[in-house]
Formats: C-alpha cells, structure tokens, sequence
C-alpha cells in the first residue's frame, strides 16, 4: 500500500469516527418532536402555493373512489425544521381514511399518498407512496407498506385494499362519528410521543411541550442516516416491497 493509500484510508476512518461521534451529539441537542399535535383546519386558498398544487389535483384523483373531504389541514412544526400540511378524507362505506401530505423543511419539499386502514388501537394498515424511511422508530402495531413508483390512485387503493384483506382476515374497519375526524388524527399523531418515550428512544422535555432524543434514541436516529445506511435502507425497502407485490400478484 503506498503512502497516498495509506493516508486517505486514514482520513476517511477518521473523517468517519468523528461523524459516528458528534453527528448523535448534534441531532440530540437539535432535534424536537411536538407532545401535543393541533391540527388546525384551513381554507385551501390560504395554503402556500406549491402545498396547495401538490395537494388539490391528488384530492379530486380520489373522488371516484368515494373519498370525501373532511379538511384541509395545516399539522404544524411536528419535527425540527419540518412543517407539515394535510388533506384529510375518509371513506364512509368502507371505514378507511385517506390522506395527501405536503411537508416543507429546509432540505426540500415533498408529498405523498396515502391510504389507511384502521381496525384497533393494535391494528392498523397503511400504505402510502412516501419515499423517505423515518431515522425514527416506528410502532410495531402499524403495518406500514411504502410503494413510491405507484403514480395512480387505483394502483396502490387496490394494493392496499389486497394487503388489508390479507392482514386483517376479516377484522372491521373503524371511522370516528361524523365531525370528530380531525381530533381522531390528533389523537393518532398524539400515541408516537407516549410510545417512543416508554421504549427509551425519547423523553419528554422541561417545556412539556416537545419530547427529545435520549441517547439511545439519538445514536440510532444519527447512525441511521449516515452514508451508507440510507442506500441499504432505501435498498431493502425496495426489495421487500417488491416481494410483497410478488407474493399478492401485483405487477410494477
């Protein structure tokens, strides 16, 4: 091995133990997640422009699939950095929920889809077309399904509704009674907090306003976005989702 080898293999073990140190000690010191979620309901003509294009054409997209409106919603800074916007709507026949989601940060904007089942508080299928797997840690009694090449509605309503059938093996959709919509989202929202904290990965400030990242919660979120984690990550995502396109016969 000549000395230039030699002394970039030394710079990049180097460059990456002091990234495998501080980047936990700056997310954990950064990072904030609301304890209490208020989604507070919006016309659509006061959403900023871009949340309004992503988020109108996609709502009418579910109309014909018997989606209706129940508000347009801006969620707030749920995460550091991060604002987060909603259409909310549910499908009275059927007992699902659907939702299009816009969020703003300062890396970059993004939406997505989604549908969601949900059956119990120990139940609950969701398949959407998000591209990003959260550093964080998701809750074991959601069956969370992400298929982002799926550009049309009845692609991924009729995937979800074969993994719904699949998982459930007959168990009854739930929808809260007319007008409690919105504070049964809250509600949803609300159960990340309580269930990161009772696993160690958050704890709830001083403020008692915002949970933070223990250390536990910090090294794992860190390590998890670090290069080349999120590769493999976004790989084995890729592959399983096929897999389970495979196994329901449904092709890509």
């Amino acid at each position: 091995m000549d000395t230039f080898t030699h002394l970039a293999l030394l710079f990049i073990l180097w460059f990456y133990g002091i990234l495998l140190v501080f980047a936990p000690i700056v997310l954990r010191i950064q990072f904030r997640y609301r304890a209490k979620v208020d989604p507070r309901v919006v016309p659509l003509e006061e959403l900023p422009a871009e949340v309004r294009e992503f988020l109108e054409p996609r709502v009418a997209s579910l109309a014909p699939w018997n989606f209706d409106l129940v508000a347009y919603l801006s969620v707030g800074s749920i995460a550091s950095g991060a604002k987060a916007f909603m259409a909310l709507l549910s499908n009275p026949h059927t007992g699902e929920w659907a939702d299009v989601s816009f969020v703003v940060s300062k890396a970059k904007s993004a939406g997505y889809m989604e549908f969601i089942t949900r059956c119990s508080e120990k139940m609950q299928i969701d398949t959407n077309t998000n591209s990003a797997a959260s550093v964080l840690f998701p809750l074991p009694q959601y069956h969370v399904f992400r298929f982002p090449q799926m550009h049309d509605v009845y692609t991924l309503y009729r995937v979800h509704r074969m993994l719904v059938t699949q998982i459930t093996h007959g168990a009854l959709p739930v929808l809260p009674p007319p007008g409690q919509e919105v504070a049964e989202l809250k509600r949803r929202l609300e159960r990340y907090g309580p269930w990161q904290q009772k696993h160690g990965y958050m704890y709830l400030g001083a403020d008692g306003e915002n949970c933070r990242l223990t250390w536990k919660g910090a090294v794992l979120a860190a390590w998890r976005a670090i290069w080349p984690v999120p590769l493999f990550r976004g790989w084995r995502m890729r592959m399983e989702n096929q897999a389970v396109l495979n196994k329901i016969g449904v092709a890509t």
